[in-house]
């Protein structure tokens, strides 16, 4: 279980407080939920020096040698979750009355798809998770070194001590907020990210390998 201070900073020798301000965003409501990302670039320096100033963040990060970055606190909100799918959807369990509205939403004329991917997620956040998918108010954001191949177009498989570490933060957050399996989600399969919504997935098939899921 994680310990932390009152301004919800880690205390734990694997852990390693490098806050940054600026992607701490407001106070966080209950977490429910995990959210595994991909920086897009080779080092976790050149993450955290671009974390100074840029507003979006997660509050881990991993590093290419497998090194926990806490990030910003436990209490507050990262800007770390996109533009959002609607979950009913990819799971072919919508209302009729939800099916409607999200399609209504989606052909939209003169609507600019990122503005209706926008309001999509305006849609999805009136919803109570699970019922949707996470989102900055409830879940915890979890950044991992690795780039995405210029062939395949997706993100590299984490290297073993990345995994490590990974297992060990998920297992502790697991534990410190009641979670389950169920609850740990990759960025791209959730929101509009990359291309082959790769972003994360690796990682967490990884994860779910490890618990013989």
């Amino acid at each position: 279980m994680l310990i932390s201070d009152e301004n919800g900073y880690i205390k734990n020798i694997k852990v390693n407080n490098e806050t940054r301000p600026a992607i701490e965003h407001g106070l966080i409501g209950r977490v429910n939920s995990i959210v595994l990302h991909r920086t897009g670039s080779g080092t976790a320096t050149s993450v955290l020096n671009a974390w100074k100033t840029k507003k979006e963040g997660t509050h881990f990060l991993i590093s290419e040698t497998g090194k926990i970055y806490q990030t910003a606190s436990l209490k507050k909100q990262c800007w770390h979750v996109g533009k959002l799918y609607a979950r009913c959807r990819t799971t072919s369990s919508c209302t009729e009355e939800d099916a409607k509205a999200i399609e209504s939403i989606l052909h939209k004329k003169n609507t600019s798809w990122g503005k209706r991917f926008r309001l999509v997620t305006r849609h999805e956040l009136k919803k109570d998770y699970p019922a949707r998918f996470p989102h900055n108010k409830d879940s915890l954001g979890v950044e991992i070194v690795g780039v995405v191949s210029n062939e395949r177009e997706v993100y590299e498989i984490p290297n073993k001590l990345q995994l490590g570490s990974l297992f060990w933060l998920l297992d502790e957050i697991i534990l410190t907020y009641g979670l389950t399996l169920k609850d740990i989600f990759s960025h791209g399969k959730i929101a509009h990210k990359d291309k082959k919504k790769s972003e994360g997935a690796s990682a967490l098939k990884a994860y779910r390998i490890s618990k013989a899921v």
